[in-house]
């Protein structure tokens, strides 16, 4: 169990990392528009079409150039990604939700590559917490806007969750590619011997 605890402290930190950015912003903008922000029945993010714009002058006191990439637009996902199965009972995604991590947390413990434990850590860590905001609330908290000054936006909105479950899922790829170059690469040697 040793060998593990690095990989429950990437869980940990992740899952600290997305649900104390959620409630920092969910606080934030309670201070301005009151209780109903907690309420994702009456700030829908139906298609990512409605939402609160929060400035970074609001936030930080500037932009600091911040707004030429990333914009706060908060909004409520009853769906997955991109907003898909928007209309999907909520009940229902959050129970695909939880066995998929819970199988997850057996194959990294029970079944994983050392290769593969930090992109799973990272995925899991991510999933709990949307996992987290759709039980208490019916929703993910997204915020995250990416944009390239006025020119382009990325089609959905993101949360913190959301940045570790993408890179965990590239990180994951990519080392699976390279493990089994590796492995085509050891076993041809040995064949040639």
């Amino acid at each position: 169990m040793k060998r593990f605890v690095k990989y429950i402290a990437v869980i940990l930190a992740v899952f600290c990392a997305d649900f104390f950015s959620k409630a920092w912003l969910l606080s934030l903008l309670a201070t301005k528009y009151g209780d109903m922000v907690y309420d994702a029945n009456k700030v829908c993010a139906k298609c990512h079409v409605e939402g609160i714009f929060v400035s970074w002058k609001y936030i930080f006191g500037g932009d600091y150039g911040l707004s030429n990439l990333f914009n706060i637009m908060f909004v409520w996902n009853r769906g997955i990604s991109f907003s898909a199965f928007n209309s999907t009972m909520p009940v229902l995604i959050c129970c695909a939700t939880a066995i998929i991590i819970a199988y997850l947390l057996y194959y990294l413990f029970k079944r994983s590559y050392t290769y593969e434990r930090l992109s799973i850590a990272m995925i899991v860590g991510g999933a709990l917490g949307n996992l987290v905001d759709r039980i208490r609330f019916g929703a993910v908290a997204d915020f995250i806007q990416w944009h390239i000054g006025g020119i382009w936006r990325f089609p959905a909105i993101f949360n913190i969750g959301d940045i570790f479950i993408t890179f965990g899922v590239l990180l994951y790829l990519i080392n699976l590619f390279v493990h089994r170059r590796r492995c085509l690469r050891n076993t041809k040697s040995i064949k040639e011997k």
